[in-house]
């Protein structure tokens, strides 16, 4: 059955009554599914954001390319091509002069120096570097006879030698030089000697104006000799050792001897085989049984 509005008043100017029941109101349309749809387009495009990175970061092409890029920093880290070769090629030359100019005494303990080029004339304090001692010799050429030595000796203790102007070379075993500052007589070896007489050219240390037959320093003279081809002297250290010291006049041929032994009012010295025996009758060179000079004594001293 349906319901009629009453009659009085309906259609004629009146306004229209209220309905007997309250208008309905429209239905709301769900918000969810927008933004279920919102957050699934963001988590496709976070995804796909993750995977080119991924891809770019696995490439080794895009991190050479990556570090190719020029940058601030790759500029001016770059050395130009003429800095290069510097960096490499300079440094070198210093250090091999430096290591040269190093050397502690500057002379090696074994081998020939050469007079003006590998060492100096003047005098040089011996120190053996072999428990068994040195040996030196000084030379006046260099082919290797025997009648290049001018002088020589085994050293077994502290000793000198003096280097002179004249020699061609010096050649030492198994000794360290070390340079005492004094220098080379002004006269070489090689010049005959004038006479002397042993009364009024010696002192208590040898042979006046002559370094080839005078004792070290200060070590004073326990025995001189001369005779008309050569001059002796035997000298004694402060340790209570002796050393021998001759030269030949002729041609100014000097030998120094550690050690010489005392015999009867002189000395003999012993050199790789060769012994100088000294007395107030002579001067006797000998080599086993065979002797090389017998030299009378002109004059003589002994303390």
């Amino acid at each position: 059955m349906s319901m009629q509005p009453p009659p009085d008043g309906y259609g004629y100017g009146y306004g229209a009554p209220p309905p007997p029941w309250p208008t309905p109101t429209p239905p709301r349309r769900p918000k969810w599914p927008w933004l279920v749809g919102g957050a699934l387009l963001v988590a496709v495009v976070a995804v796909a954001a993750l995977v080119v990175v991924l891809t770019r970061s696995s490439d080794p092409g895009s991190e050479s390319a990556v570090a190719a890029s020029p940058s601030p920093s790759t500029v001016t880290v770059t050395a130009s091509p003429s800095a290069a070769p510097r960096a490499e090629a300079d440094p070198p030359a210093p250090r091999a002069q430096a290591s040269r100019s190093a050397a502690p005494s500057g002379f090696p303990a074994n081998g020939t120096l050469k007079v003006g080029v590998d060492i100096a004339p003047g005098e040089y304090a011996l120190r053996p570097t072999d428990s068994l001692g040195g040996y030196w010799e000084r030379l006046s050429c260099l082919t290797g006879d025997f009648e290049c030595i001018t002088a020589n000796s085994i050293v077994q203790g502290n000793s000198y030698v003096t280097v002179l102007p004249g020699d061609v070379a010096l050649r030492i075993e198994d000794l360290e030089l070390t340079a005492t500052g004094n220098p080379a007589p002004a006269t070489g070896p090689a010049r005959p000697l004038p006479p002397v007489s042993a009364s009024e050219d010696t002192d208590p240390q040898g042979f006046v104006g002559i370094p080839e037959a005078r004792c070290n320093h200060t070590n004073p003279a326990v025995a001189i000799g001369q005779t008309a081809d050569s001059l002796v002297v035997v000298c004694e250290t402060g340790a209570g050792r002796y050393y021998y010291k001759g030269v030949r006049t002729n041609d100014g041929a000097a030998i120094e001897i550690d050690d010489p032994v005392p015999s009867g009012d002189g000395f003999t010295a012993t050199n790789a085989g060769v012994q100088y025996s000294i007395s107030s009758s002579a001067l006797v060179i000998s080599e086993g049984s065979t002797v090389l000079a017998e030299e009378p004594m002109l004059q003589y001293w002994s303390r």
